[in-house]
């Protein structure tokens, strides 16, 4: 209310003029701003409330979409060939024809074997 309220010089105060009511020398609208003002209501706020709602719901190839973005698959950079059977392959790596040939070999000589049985006591 201050910050409205114009600035009063000292020797203002000792004026006649002073002594009218402050009320009636300042306009309507400067001396109760509090009733000029209008409120929100709860209506108005709670129709803004209902409206940021989604009007369907996201889809999963959406979200996924959302979710991916900047996400790219890199590039694979340590490919070499097998030297077993020339297939290519990553370094450091078992070749999957090569594996799939070691188990065939490993099941022909020892059927029976199954490394996660326990014996019976």
């Amino acid at each position: 209310m201050a910050a409205l309220a114009p600035r009063l010089a000292i020797t203002s105060l000792l004026s006649p003029s002073f002594r009218l009511p402050v009320l009636l020398r300042w306009p309507r609208p400067l001396a109760l701003p509090s009733i000029g003002l209008k409120l929100p209501t709860l209506d108005d706020i709670w129709e803004s409330i209902l409206r940021a709602v989604p009007k369907k719901k996201t889809s999963h190839s959406r979200k996924r979409h959302r979710q991916m973005a900047g996400k790219a698959l890199e590039d694979v950079h340590g490919i070499c060939e097998c030297p077993g059977c020339g297939e290519k392959k990553r370094t450091h790596r078992i070749c999957a024809k090569c594996l799939a040939d070691m188990r065939r070999i490993w099941k022909e000589e020892a059927p029976d074997f199954k490394p996660f049985e326990f014996p019976v006591l």
